[in-house]
């Protein structure tokens, strides 16, 4: 058996045109040539699909017009999305488009007019290029989409780079006046304007500690955002311990949470640790046990208060774990006298979360 036909010598033994010496038509049988033409076609289609994968559609739409080229044997083939030509190889062009094309995907070749076989590559092929040409709108759209998307970002950090230098000129106006009226009262304090009466030192005494509040209060509000924090651990409270269960053993737990969001600043993933970890250690007590969040008051902090009634001590391990968690959170751990088991956890107020103001 001779080495196999190439895909034009298949073409011309099918069309019935005599093949070119040196080729053995006699090993090749009706059905045999078309087997090839298929595996040919199959080639063809998955060398284009394999460029479309590494160079993008567009790139693949070319190679599917230069592999009809190459399989028909024409002078020139294009594909056209309606009137619009997408791809084209070869020479010449077509004298004119058939009407079908005018409002689909079509692979046109010329000069010669496509035998049947021919016109099945064309079909196949045809069919596979209107899937890149879907593909290539996909990207257009994906591009268009990123573009917007980078304008977006450069615009976002524009205004981020804008109102950092706002808020640090804000900072500095604010905190100037207050270094001042603290140094002016500081040395008054000490003696340095004369002897002062009670009354004068008391009221100077009050104006240095709100002065000093004062500074707090900008340091905290205009710091520089960190952009990490829970704007509200009550869901994580609720879902962490209610309902908690041991063995299928459900562990009644009553909890009291605020009003308003706990803000808390930090982590997000260790802010969830210590609220697992105080879970478990709920749920290993085994006996009945309270849950009572205070609100903020003037210490800036949140008070997460954990009665377990009936129960042993919590074992060193866990009380050392939530020490551990709350100080990486910039909070304390304080544990009660001994006619009470449970512990205190002290969690930092986030202040520059917005609360919404109360319905009456």
């Amino acid at each position: 058996m001779g080495p196999p036909l190439p895909p034009w010598a298949v073409l011309r033994c099918v069309r019935g045109m005599p093949i070119p010496s040196g080729v053995r038509a006699g090993a090749w049988t009706g059905w045999r040539i078309e087997r090839e033409l298929d595996a040919g076609v199959e080639q063809a289609l998955a060398s284009v699909a394999e460029r479309a994968l590494r160079c993008g559609a567009r790139a693949g739409l070319e190679a599917l017009v230069r592999e009809a080229l190459r399989m028909t044997g024409a002078s020139g083939a294009a594909f056209y999305d309606g009137r619009v030509c997408v791809a084209e190889a070869g020479h010449g062009a077509p004298a004119s488009l058939p009407a079908r094309s005018r409002r689909r995907p079509m692979l046109v070749v010329w000069p010669e007019r496509p035998a049947a076989p021919q016109a099945q590559v064309l079909a196949r092929l045809t069919a596979f290029g209107a899937l890149l040409l879907a593909a290539h709108s996909r990207e257009q759209d994906a591009a268009a989409r990123q573009a917007r998307l980078l304008k977006t970002q450069r615009c976002l950090e524009r205004r981020a780079a804008n109102q950092e230098q706002r808020r640090s000129r804000a900072a500095h106006d604010l905190r100037t006046p207050l270094m001042v009226i603290k140094g002016y009262v500081d040395m008054m304090l000490k003696g340095t304007t004369g002897a002062l009466t009670a009354p004068i030192q008391r009221y100077l005494e009050r104006l240095k500690r709100s002065a000093e509040d004062q500074a707090a209060i900008i340091e905290r509000r205009l710091a520089k955002p960190s952009g990490e924090g829970v704007e509200d651990l009550r869901p994580l409270l609720r879902t962490a311990l209610i309902p908690t269960a041991r063995n299928r053993r459900a562990v009644a737990t009553a909890l009291t949470l605020p009003d308003q969001p706990m803000a808390v600043p930090g982590p997000p993933e260790e802010l969830a640790l210590l609220v697992r970890t105080l879970a478990r250690a709920v749920a290993a007590s085994g006996a009945p046990s309270t849950v009572r969040v205070e609100g903020a008051g003037e210490t800036g902090m949140w008070l997460l208060r954990v009665d377990l009634r009936g129960s042993n001590a919590l074992p060193a391990k866990t009380v050392a774990t939530l020490r551990h968690l709350t100080r990486r959170l910039r909070g304390s751990l304080s544990l009660p006298d001994e006619t009470r088991n449970g512990l205190v956890v002290h969690l930092p107020v986030d202040d520059t979360v917005p609360v919404a103001p109360r319905r009456e």
